[in-house]
């Protein structure tokens, strides 16, 4: 449950009733786990949804799936094959995965933090594997509990779940339509590691005037005389970058066996701002086997926050936009801001920030639109 509230509005809370039905926990594989929920009265549909960030199969049980098992629809999450997502650790103390330490990014407070995403065959890549996989699993179940498949199956994420989503409905048709919110795009032109640690760095230097040249949007001053841009760079910025430029750059990735040792990985903890996408040719090849491509194969909704300091509209939504007409797609592609939004409503509950909005809402009003549809 924490997972699912660290990223919901405080106001939402779990439906005070048991929802009749069914729930399947699995693993698919070492390290992979999904959670398969079936309401007593299901309406034939299946909701498959990604997960945000570091976290679990139950990451989006308060924003999509009480909701939408109180409507009816089947709903599986996975948790893309990451083990427990993140690890804290005390000082001093090491992870390890299958004998192999994993780099720990390092708290002022002297304790580490480490990611399954660094742990040797961890890659980006495996994410859409883990989606499509869960996807048919769910409708096999389905179809042994309730003695037929899904009529319609959906595709719903947030952050990099919403990566997860375009990237299924770019390589397959298993999916009837999909949404995302706030989705993160992976190419190697955009990209989080194009701008954040740049981000980084300009915050370090007193310089957060450069930070609109890089995509980001207008900063907000907080009550007390905070920012988003100093709460970004403290709770975001720093260690999203570190976390994916380790795990793709040859000279420090376990994920993909370049190294066997976490040093180079921490070498890079407090100057993660002088790391830059270009330093080998090899970070842009590795991301292009990963990356969107535009090319969706089914009705696609998009809903990117203004406010979005981590993954900005300006790199994250505009260009898929833009690639997703250049296939030829625009036809199956709707994109809408939501004012005043962030990117997780957790943080719209900060009453430092009262100018702030819920996304939520907004979101779960576009996707009974969706379902609306077929």
């Amino acid at each position: 449950m924490r997972d699912a509230r660290e990223i919901a509005p405080q106001a939402l809370m779990p439906e005070p009733d048991p929802i009749p039905g069914w729930r399947v926990l699995g693993s698919l594989w070492s390290a992979e786990r999904f959670v398969v929920r079936i309401p007593k009265r299901w309406n034939g549909r299946l909701a498959v949804v990604g997960t945000p960030a570091q976290r679990s199969e139950f990451a989006c049980d308060l924003l999509f799936s009480d909701p939408l098992l109180a409507r009816g629809y089947a709903y599986v999450c996975g948790n893309k094959g990451q083990g427990d997502g993140s690890v804290l650790l005390e000082r001093g103390a090491w992870f390890e995965v299958d004998g192999v330490r994993v780099p720990r990014f390092l708290l002022p407070d002297g304790r580490g933090v480490s990611f399954w995403q660094h742990a040797p065959g961890h890659t980006i890549e495996r994410w859409h594997e883990e989606f499509l996989a869960i996807a048919r699993t769910a409708q096999e179940i389905l179809t042994t509990i309730c003695g037929r498949p899904p009529e319609h199956t959906y595709a719903i994420g947030l952050s990099n779940g919403g990566y997860q989503v375009r990237r299924a409905v770019e390589e397959s048709d298993l999916f009837t339509a999909a949404l995302t919110w706030n989705a993160v795009l992976w190419t190697p032109e955009h990209n989080v590691l194009r701008q954040l640690p740049e981000a980084v760095e300009a915050m370090e230097a007193a310089a957060p005037e450069r930070l609109k040249a890089l995509g980001f949007p207008p900063d907000v001053r907080g009550i007390s005389g905070g920012s988003l841009y100093e709460k970004n760079l403290m709770m975001y910025w720093r260690v999203t970058a570190w976390l994916h430029a380790m795990h793709i750059d040859p000279q420090t990735s376990l994920a993909y066996r370049d190294v066997a040792d976490p040093a180079p990985a921490e070498a890079w903890n407090e100057r993660i701002g002088a790391w830059r996408f270009d330093r080998s040719a090899r970070i842009a090849q590795r991301v292009a086997r990963f990356a969107n491509t535009g090319r969706i194969r089914c009705p696609l909704v998009e809903l990117a926050s203004e406010y979005d300091h981590l993954i900005s509209p300006a790199v994250h939504f505009v260009p898929y936009r833009r690639m997703v007409e250049a296939a030829g797609k625009g036809e199956l592609y709707r994109g809408e801001m939501i004012a005043r939004a962030q990117h997780v409503d957790r943080w719209c509950d900060d009453p430092e920030y009262p100018g702030m909005a819920l996304g939520y809402p907004r979101v779960m009003a576009a996707l009974d639109e969706l379902f609306a549809m077929a």
